[in-house]
């Protein structure tokens, strides 16, 4: 009997990971067993296989069907085996440009050198490259990535190629119902990202009368049409007064997740707000205070606290942002970021970082990683500063960074946040140093907070079955 992989379905190896597959509108690769690998090469509609219970289960999960002989696979679902390492996502800042002026922003209006964007022919050999190397999943992100002249065309690109679009980050004002239909006409179902800085502040941030009634009805919208979203507030002085009504009111709407983030003293925002930024100790006892309230509260949705804590109210759980090994266990060879290691970010200057919130500064302070002007993406994932940096393993950190290698928490942090550990040694010392401590997993765990955390949240479990870290991108 002949069988085919499904169209939904692909299989895929690289260089440290053999047995590999792709669902068409999923964002990340799933591993096989040898075995089932193995048969799968077979469903090509070119070899006589005996029906089996194990050929019964993958007709019955859709992964395979019976069909006639010489029945030839997609292109997409043809095995393909890459000679590099696996790197399945890119995080991409698609322009610079915003119809907002935001009071925090790196690329805002008064920073015309980085207000560019991709031309629409370097765009499509960017996609282009992306799928030949296995990158599957694509965030786009901006500046506002819906000002984008072809934004719709790009979205309808990335599926032409076989991979989806898995997050948009925007400040919602051009979404729309017709954008969101059209989405759901190319099964493209992404988490939708979208800045809201606090109920009676959210216009005086944006620099844009209007922008908060508007953001809350584009959140009403997506849920109306069935996105799931994530709110992304900052949190300084200004609107402290408004966190608990904040998230009282986005979970009311049917937000499914808010990540509240502490304004990170650039220098576009220390210009505006010169005492804006809370310092670490006192954005804890902040963040702990309102989590206590939020646990409290009858709510749904999930509330993350950068660099701090996630809350899960539905299972009543939470994780400690910082304790990504809660057993205390670190293990040498492990990526110093896994986040980094699995994604590629690159910015509207072409240039290529571990992570897009590391873009600003890192350009700022003259240290630049790759660019797709110089190298192409298959380069720079095969080997340079990029690859060296997202590669870099727990020895190497605590080989590099005398503070790491001796401190007795390093089990639970992994030596914590690289983008924090280069700002802080900026602040330090005035230079970029990747293998720095990051200040704020020093202050979590050394401060007390490990414990104050776990006295506080006693009605939560922890690290209960949902126990995760910060999603970054």
């Amino acid at each position: 009997m002949y069988y085919r992989l499904t169209e939904d379905y692909a299989l895929r190896a690289w260089k440290f990971v053999k047995h590999a597959f792709y669902h068409r509108f999923s964002a990340k690769p799933a591993g096989l067993d040898d075995e089932t690998f193995e048969l799968l090469l077979q469903c090509d509609g070119e070899h006589d296989i005996a029906p089996s219970e194990q050929t019964e289960k993958l007709v019955a999960a859709g992964f395979i069907a019976p069909c006639e002989k010489g029945c030839r696979l997609s292109e997409w679902s043809r095995f393909v085996k890459y000679d590099h390492r696996m790197v399945p996502a890119m995080n991409l800042m698609i322009t610079g440009k915003c119809n907002y002026n935001c009071r925090h922003c790196f690329n805002a209006a008064d920073n015309a050198e980085k207000m560019t964007e991709w031309d629409w022919d370097s765009l499509m050999d960017l996609f282009d490259q992306a799928a030949a190397c296995g990158i599957h999943a694509v965030t786009l992100t901006g500046g506002e990535p819906l000002i984008y002249p072809r934004f719709m065309d790009a979205v309808r690109e990335i599926y032409k190629r076989g991979m989806v679009l898995e997050k948009l980050t925007t400040n919602g004002y051009f979404l729309n119902k017709e954008i969101l239909r059209e989405f759901r006409n190319l099964n493209c179902d992404p988490e939708i990202k979208i800045s809201f800085d606090g109920v009676g502040h959210h216009d005086w941030m944006r620099g844009h009368p209007g922008a908060e009634a508007k953001t809350l009805d584009v959140f009403r919208l997506c849920a109306a049409e069935g996105f799931k979203t994530m709110a992304q507030v900052q949190v300084f002085r200004g609107n402290l007064d408004s966190l608990y009504a904040t998230v009282d009111t986005l979970d009311s709407i049917g937000v499914n997740t808010a990540r509240l983030i502490r304004t990170t003293p650039v220098p576009r925002w220390v210009k505006n707000m010169p005492d804006g930024s809370l310092a670490p100790e006192e954005y804890f006892a902040i963040m702990l205070d309102l989590a206590e309230s939020y646990m409290r509260g009858n709510h749904r949705m999930e509330l993350i606290m950068w660099q701090f804590l996630v809350l899960y109210p539905q299972i009543k759980a939470f994780a400690m942002v910082d304790d990504v090994n809660p057993d205390g266990r670190w293990t040498p060879t492990a990526p110093v970021c896994l986040n980094n290691r699995s994604l590629i970010a690159v910015t509207c200057e072409r240039n290529v970082v571990p992570c897009i919130q590391m873009a600003d500064y890192a350009s700022y302070f003259g240290y630049e990683y790759d660019n797709l002007r110089e190298r192409s993406l298959k380069d720079i994932i095969t080997a340079g500063r990029w690859h060296d940096a997202v590669c870099a393993n727990h020895y190497k950190l605590r080989e590099q960074s005398a503070e790491c290698g001796k401190c007795p928490w390093f089990g639970h942090c992994g030596g914590g946040c690289r983008a924090l550990a280069m700002l802080g040694s900026v602040e330090k010392t005035g230079k970029i140093d990747y293998f720095a401590n990051d200040p704020f997993a020093c202050i979590f765990f050394k401060g007390g907070w490990y414990d104050e955390v776990r006295r506080r949240l006693g009605e939560y479990t922890y690290p209960g079955s949902a126990a995760k870290t910060e999603n970054h991108n």
